[in-house]
């Protein structure tokens, strides 16, 4: 455990402010970037209206979690079970290493 000493208040004021500047830096960017290439036509048929309270479209490309969810859909509900499954074998075999986090 040891000592713990607290920072001076200016130093904390000073690491938040820096990181508040730089996120609002980073999320100009992400703005700017998507700004420009929103009205690509290779976007076209994979964004439509939405994010309704920024203004922004959405996208609706997300080829991942389409592919995963119709290939696993009838399997969801026994892959849920096996990892409640193997958590509870686990628990019960090693309840120190469980606990102690």
């Amino acid at each position: 455990m040891g000592i713990k000493a607290a920072l001076p208040r200016y130093e904390l004021y000073l690491y938040s402010a820096v990181l508040g500047v730089a996120l609002i830096w980073a999320g100009s960017w992400i703005f700017e970037a998507s700004s420009d290439n929103a009205n690509r036509k290779t976007f076209k048929e994979s964004v439509r209206p939405g994010w309704h309270y920024f203004g922004r479209k959405m996208d609706v490309s997300d080829f991942e979690w389409a592919m995963w969810f119709s290939t696993f859909r009838n399997h969801i509900l026994f892959a849920l079970t096996g990892h409640v499954i193997v958590a509870k074998i686990y628990s019960l075999v090693a309840p120190k290493v469980c606990t102690d986090r």
